[in-house]
């Protein structure tokens, strides 16, 4: 192991050690602080910066998000949603931690379109980007976090690297492939972007205007939009409970008669939406010139750190 890590490697040890002798009430700064009296503090980053304990010790959830890569003109495929790891018992003692939350990918014509940036927290979490659609007609969805969609007519979905990535044995990753498009000669359609709680959906391989299916944002109770200050959001991001993150852009279809712009940030379907910023979503995929760049992009990441108030 590199002495960079190694040391990293201690401190997170000594932490462990600080807090199993005996925690203490912990007085923390960085980001933005909420405190929604359900026994909980969150310090909530949208932006880089420092989370420093400056007393008391114990023991946090850590979500960390990484941005959304972007979708692609021309029969492309949805972004993938950015990768997600989360850690239900990360030790803290007084002193700074590193934090960057990685931006949306840009949309729009490829080679431009990029992945989403990663996020981290110490930096022993590290989510990885979402993956940026793929080309009509054979260039492959992206890898990421969560893999690009594949495009129309036989390009094949990027595959989700954050479940392999290091982490602490209290901690998780999420991230699934991109669909494949689909080869169907009476329609168009890409694949869907893959998300933290699942895979994109390939082209439906039928006569409809409808493309893939971003994958599903991963819920994470306690975390709803409203308490960690990224919401209320609308329309909310395919979330029911207001806590899904990560979530994979929709692909794009075509009939003859009729074109339908994918949905952005895990998935507003036939919406020309960018994925949702402090989501992680992934872009919508268009036809060329559709929608306006903007409208392709993905959705930046957010850390927040959750402990007891």
């Amino acid at each position: 192991m590199a002495p960079f890590f190694t040391g990293i490697a201690r401190g997170f040890f000594k932490a462990a050690a600080e807090v199993a002798s005996g925690p203490s009430a912990i007085t923390a700064t960085g980001g933005t602080l909420y405190t929604p009296g359900n026994g909980y503090k969150y310090n909530t980053f949208t932006s880089p910066g420092s989370f420093v304990v400056s007393s008391g010790s114990g023991t946090a959830q850590i979500l960390v998000v990484a941005g959304g890569g972007g979708g692609i003109d021309y029969y492309g495929g949805g972004g993938g949603g950015g990768g997600i790891v989360y850690d239900t018992s990360f030790p803290l003692i007084p002193g700074p931690y590193s934090v960057t939350v990685g931006p949306g990918g840009t949309g729009g014509p490829f080679p431009g379109a990029t992945p989403g940036g990663d996020s981290s927290f110490s930096p022993l979490l590290t989510a990885k980007g979402g993956g940026r659609g793929g080309l009509y007609p054979t260039t492959p969805g992206a890898a990421g976090g969560s893999g690009g969609g594949g495009a129309e007519p036989t390009s094949t979905g990027g595959p989700g690297n954050q479940p392999s990535q290091p982490k602490p044995a209290t901690a998780t990753n999420y991230g699934n492939p991109g669909g494949n498009g689909s080869p169907n000669a009476g329609a168009y359609q890409s694949g869907g972007g893959g998300g933290a709680g699942g895979a994109g959906t390939p082209g439906p391989s039928n006569t409809s205007a409808s493309g893939g299916i971003g994958g599903p944002g991963q819920p994470f109770p306690g975390f709803e939009y409203p308490i960690v200050g990224l919401g209320p959001i609308a329309p909310e991001a395919a979330s029911p409970t207001n806590n899904h993150y990560g979530g994979g852009g929709y692909g794009w279809g075509y009939v003859p008669t009729t074109r339908v712009t994918g949905g952005g940030g895990g998935g507003y379907p036939n919406i020309p939406q960018k994925g949702t910023d402090g989501l992680g979503g992934g872009g919508a995929a268009n036809y060329y010139g559709g929608t306006t760049t903007t409208q392709k992009n993905g959705g930046s990441g957010v850390v927040i750190i959750r402990y007891l108030a």
